[in-house]
C-alpha cells in the first residue's frame, strides 16, 4: 500500500467533524432538559420530606410552626432540634449541610431558600405552604414548585 491510500482526505475529516457537531447539537438540549427535570424532582422530594416532618411535628404539638417571615430557619430549628419541650419527639427531619445556605435556611436545588408560611390563605385545603422559586429563581412565576 502506498502512504496516500491509508491517509484520510480533508473531505472525510470534515464529514466526521460535521456528523459529530450534528450529534452534539441534538444531544445537548436533551441533556439540559434531563438535568432540569432531575433538579425539579429533587426539589419536590425535599418538599415532600419537609411536609412529612411537619406532619410529625403537628401530631406531637397539635399545630404547625407559625411563620410568615423571610426564610425558613425556624423549620430547621424546630424539626431538626433539639427542642427543650416534653412534646418534642424529634428529630423529625435531618437536613444535609448541602441543603442549607449560610444562614441555615433549607434551600432548593438552585440554592434558593424555600418560603414557608403558616397560617396561609392563598391555597385552599392546604394548612401551610412550602414554595421553591423554581429554575428561574423568581417567586410567583409559572415555574414555582410547591406543596399544593
Amino acid at each position: 500500500m502506498k502512504l496516500d491510500e491509508r491517509a484520510l482526505s480533508l473531505i472525510e475529516i470534515l464529514v466526521v467533524i460535521a456528523i459529530g457537531l450534528m450529534l452534539a447539537a441534538f444531544l445537548l438540549p436533551v441533556v439540559h432538559r434531563a438535568r432540569v427535570k432531575a433538579v425539579v424532582v429533587k426539589t419536590k422530594a425535599l418538599i415532600a420530606a419537609i411536609e412529612a416532618a411537619l406532619s410529625l411535628y403537628e401530631s406531637d404539638f397539635g399545630d404547625y410552626p407559625h411563620w410568615q417571615g423571610e426564610g425558613n430557619r425556624i423549620l430547621v430549628d424546630l424539626l431538626q432540634g433539639p427542642v427543650e419541650n416534653e412534646n418534642w419527639h424529634g428529630p423529625y427531619l435531618r437536613v444535609k449541610n448541602e441543603d442549607l445556605d449560610e444562614t441555615a435556611n433549607i434551600v432548593d436545588a438552585w440554592k434558593t431558600p424555600f418560603v414557608y408560611k403558616y397560617p396561609q390563605t392563598e391555597k385552599p385545603n392546604t394548612p401551610f405552604t412550602i414554595v421553591s422559586a423554581g429554575p428561574d429563581r423568581q417567586l410567583d412565576t409559572g415555574d414555582d414548585i410547591g406543596n399544593w
